[in-house]
């Protein structure tokens, strides 16, 4: 008797869901960037982020941005929806692959580790090269010109390897062990912000 595959969402989906998470990034991002335009005004100018070192620069950057995003993948995966925002606006979930139920904690903290090894690493290229370009360095050293091919292609390769594979799992999928599928109608992860949906509400929305 051959299994019935697991369901798997359409790789346009999983991308609608994550331009819809962008988008809540990039709110947050203007947030920062209006709070550092007002910090500016009072204190007379900007602060230079590389007075703390390459090292401090991109240990702040950590801190105020990528932390924060961090913190809003873990939190949301590993909720009772097991989902983003955008995830829960395309009826996504994240489930384990083995058995298709809730995730561990861990796993979920895996998965969001790896999710943004490669924003981590472009951040890296890029404080480095502030820093050669501050210090009016000509010399671009191949280690890093390594790393900055790497911040570049790592996208590339996440995006394609959800296009490819059978189940749309990522890097970040396979290394914990985690997979999206669709929600059903009528579950009660699928409506952001509803705990349950009534019998004829999910009528309802089958008709559309």
């Amino acid at each position: 008797m051959s299994r019935t595959p697991p369901p798997r969402p359409t790789f346009w989906a999983r991308v609608a869901a994550l331009l819809l998470d962008y988008g809540i990034i990039l709110g947050w991002m203007a947030i920062l960037a209006a709070a550092t335009l007002a910090l500016s005004a009072i204190t007379g100018g900007f602060f230079n982020w590389l007075s703390l070192g390459t090292a401090g620069a991109q240990a702040l950057g950590f801190l105020l941005l990528v932390l924060p995003v961090g913190i809003y993948l873990y939190a949301s995966e590993a909720s009772s929806r097991q989902a983003t925002v955008g995830k829960r606006v395309l009826r996504l979930k994240v489930v384990e692959a083995s058995t298709g139920g809730r995730p561990s904690r861990s796993r979920i903290l895996v998965r969001t580790v790896v999710k943004l090894l490669p924003w981590e690493i472009a951040h890296f290229a890029v404080w480095n090269i502030v820093a050669l370009v501050a210090a009016e360095d000509e010399a671009f050293p191949v280690w890093l010109l390594v790393v900055l091919v790497a911040a570049n292609v790592l996208p590339v390769v996440y995006i394609a390897m959800v296009a490819a594979q059978r189940q749309r799992r990522g890097p970040h999928d396979l290394v914990a062990g985690t997979r999206v599928e669709p929600v059903e109608r009528g579950s009660a992860a699928l409506v952001l912000g509803e705990e349950r949906e009534t019998p004829s509400r999910s009528a309802d929305a089958g008709l559309g």
